[in-house]
Order: C-alpha cells, then structure tokens, then sequence
C-alpha cells in the first residue's frame, strides 16, 4: 500500500476506546444504582417488618399484664421471657439494618399511615364546601324573606305612639312578668348598658311603674344626661306626680337632642294640654306634622282625642300663689271625673314644719332659687319621693307635706325621710353638688314641729 494512500486508523481507534469505556462506565453505574436500590428497598421492607414485629411484642406484653390474673406466677413468667425474648431479638435485628434504613422505613410507614389525598378527595371536599356555602347563603335569603313578610305597616287610625303610656292599662300576665325577668337579669349583668335600662323603662311605662320608670332612666342619665329618650320617660313621671312645668322642661330639652323623637312631640303636647295652653299644643302637633308629613293626620286625630279626654288644669307659675301646686292635678290612668274625698285636717296623714338656711350662707343665696321639700320612707335615699312640694325660696319657709301631695295618691308611710334642697340656679332637671340641702330621718306622721336648716355639703 502506498503510504500517500495509507489511512490513519489510530486516532478513529482512540475515539472508539473512549467510547467504549465511557459506555461500560455509564452502564456499571446505572446497574449499580439499580442493585443498590432494590438492595435499599429489601432492607427498608425487612426494617419496616421487624418495626411492626417488635410494636406486636409490646402490645402482646402490655396485654399480658392486663390479662395476668387469668394466669398462674409461673406461666406469667414464662410468657413474658419469651416476648421480652422475641422483642429484643427484633431489636438486635433493626439495629443491625443500620440507622439509614431505619429512617427510610420509620418514613415509609408514615407515607402509608397518612397517604395525601387523591384528586377524587379533593374534588368530594371543593364540592362540599360549595354546598355549604349555597346552604348558608339560602337560609340567610329565607330569614330575610320571613322578616320582610312578618314586617307590617302601622294600621290606618292607630296611636302616633303606639299606646298611649298615660292612658295605657298595666299589662299583666305571665308573657310581661317573663320579660320584665329577664331585661332586669340583663342589666344585673351589664349595669352599664344604656338601651337595656331604657327598654326596662320602656316596660314600666307600659306597665304604670313609675317608680320603676324613674329608677332606670336615672341610671341612663348619670351616664347620658342628654338621652332624648331618657328625659322623655322621665317626663311622664314628672306629668305622674303633677309637675307639668317640670316634664315641658325635660321634653324642650329632649327634643333639643333628638328633634325625630315622636314621642316626645306627643308627650309635650299632653304636657301643654294639662296646662291648659292650648295654642303651645297646637304649635306643637303643627311642628310635629311639618316635620312628619306622613303622620300629619295621625297627629291631628291625638290632638283631637287631647282635646276631648283631657281636663286642663290650673298650675300656678308662681309657687307661693298655691301652697300645694299638686292640688287637682290627676294622675295618668286615674278617675277624671271623680272629686277627690274631702278629709279634715285631724284625719289627713301629714306633716309640717319650717325650712331655713344656716347663718353662714345668709344673704349669699342668687335669686331665683326654688325650694324642693320631698318625703320619703325612712332610710331609703334612692328612687322617686313619696311626696314633693315645691316652694319659692323665701326664708324661714313653711311646708306641709300630706297624701295631696303623694306622687301616685298613695298614704303616707308611717315613718318618713324629709328632704329640703334649695335649687340655686331654678333649673328642677338639675341637681349641682353644690345646692345647700338638709334632712331628718324617721319622722312620725302627724309631726308638725319639724325644722330643716339648709347647709352646703
């Protein structure tokens, strides 16, 4: 052969040997892995059987200690060498596996105790999450539904105020006694909780508790002494115990704070018919219907009723033209037509005496002030009197406190807490800290010799 012809094999012989070793070398590689995994799987399998082995034997051990009154000592010895036995051969067996494939089979078995869910599982959850939410939203569109049927208008010709509070017969029976049971159990919970005082209030008006009615919105004002509402159930107390002046004040006021308060416009307009200002009345309702155009009728069929039902009465402006400015004034609820009984002075239940003021805060009093004298039954100081008078503050003062004076025409106990407080700026709604005040305690009825002097506290 001619060697310009010859053809240069070995680098061709280089290339083919090196892929001939890269070749054998990837192969032993991907057989040894192959070996050494089935190897690894064997012995995972081999720890995971001698685990499970060894977790019977001590379950058998433990129930063998349950189970060792049915056995004798000796047979109780012997059956529990030979589990302690078998599991410590177990044991020896794990540990020689080697810690790597006791990992793989601790995390084996953890894979085949808590398998993740399969994709069928999933969709069974999604679905029943969305039926639970198509379920919720359904029964919130049904209670809404029910709500909006249940609701209905006011009825043509009904109160503006529903039933009148002042004309309203106590409602009894067992239904009223269970929620008047649990509002005051509310409030014995949470004393701080304005609208739970106001709905008990609410109820005692219903019922013609007044005492009730001026206990809870006392509480609501010495938290809010500006609520509408309050002030205007205090106000029938006030109209209760004759004091119409006083309850046209506390309304003025709560209509000031909340002017779409109906009921007060209601309530002022009684006001000023039991006074006898009957052009007050009408520009009331007048406001009222100008401010509620809806019930414009509503109000002028109350003004009308106002007109036919209710007697106005006399109420002195100036105190000392009337010892007794609560004379003739009838209670809410009560007889318009009978005369009250005429009573001698030997068998009225009373009592009497004078009202001045210590020698320090002579001359010092402003002008204007006015007198309140209250009674009340002996060692109690919280609630509406028992009786009231209301005098001008000229002193010495006389007072004579009788049934006449009595808020709900009640008798007079027969011991008696007597209070004197000199309201110094003339507002009855305001009580300052600072007013001058006297009182005794455990009066008889009868006593006529009584003497209050009046001190700053």
């Amino acid at each position: 052969m001619n060697a310009e012809t010859s053809v240069q094999w070995v680098p061709a012989l280089v290339v083919l040997g090196a892929g001939l070793i890269v070749g054998f070398a990837l192969v032993w590689r991907l057989l040894s892995a192959s070996r050494r995994a089935v190897k690894a799987g064997a012995g995972a399998l081999e720890a995971r059987d001698l685990a499970g082995k060894s977790e019977m034997l001590f379950r058998q051990l433990r129930e063998l200690e349950d189970t060792a009154s049915k056995r004798t000592p000796e047979q109780l010895a012997r059956e529990r060498y030979a589990l302690e036995l078998e599991a410590a051969k177990a044991l020896l067996e794990l540990e020689k596996k080697g810690p790597a494939v006791t990992e793989n089979a601790a995390s084996a078995k953890a894979m085949a105790a808590n398998p993740e869910p399969s994709v069928a599982t999933r969709d069974r959850a999604g679905m029943r999450g969305f039926l639970w939410g198509v379920g919720s939203a359904a029964g919130v569109l049904l209670l809404g539904f029910f709500v909006y049927q249940s609701a209905k208008p006011r009825e043509a010709g009904g109160s503006v105020t529903g039933n009148t509070p002042m004309a309203s017969k106590p409602s009894g029976g067992e239904a009223a006694d269970g929620e008047e049971a649990q509002l005051q159990a509310a409030v014995a919970r949470n004393p701080s909780d304005v609208e739970g005082h106001l709905a008990l209030a609410r109820l005692y008006v219903e019922k013609q508790n007044w005492m009730g009615v001026w206990n809870e919105t006392a509480r609501v004002l010495e938290r809010s002494p500006s609520n509408s509402q309050a002030l205007g159930y205090q106000s029938l107390v006030r109209l209760a115990m004759g004091q119409t002046d006083v309850a046209v004040t506390l309304l003025t006021k709560a209509l000031a704070s909340d002017p779409d308060m109906v009921d007060g416009y209601a309530y002022l307009a009684l006001a000023y018919t039991r006074m006898g200002r009957a052009r007050d009345a009408d520009a009331t309702i007048a406001k009222a219907s100008k401010r509620f155009p809806q019930r414009a009728a509503d109000f002028q069929k109350y003004l009308t009723d106002l007109r036919e039902k209710e007697t106005p009465v006399a109420q002195a402006s100036a105190a000392g033209a009337n010892p007794n400015p609560h004379a003739g004034v009838k209670t809410p609820g009560g007889d318009k037509g009978a005369p009250a009984p005429q009573q001698t002075a030997s068998t009225v239940r009373h009592v009497a005496g004078t009202v001045d003021v210590d020698p320090s805060i002579r001359g010092k009093l402003p002008a204007g002030g006015i007198l309140f004298v209250f009674a009340r039954p002996a060692g109690g100081s919280e609630g509406p009197p028992v009786a009231v008078k209301r005098l001008p503050a000229r002193f010495p003062a006389t007072f004579e406190l009788s049934e006449a004076d009595s808020m709900m025409g009640q008798p007079l106990p027969d011991q008696l807490l007597i209070e004197a407080r000199l309201d110094e700026d003339g507002d009855p709604t305001t009580r300052p800290p600072t007013d001058p005040k006297a009182r005794l305690d455990g009066v008889k009825v009868g006593r006529t010799d009584l003497r209050l002097v009046l001190k700053r506290p």
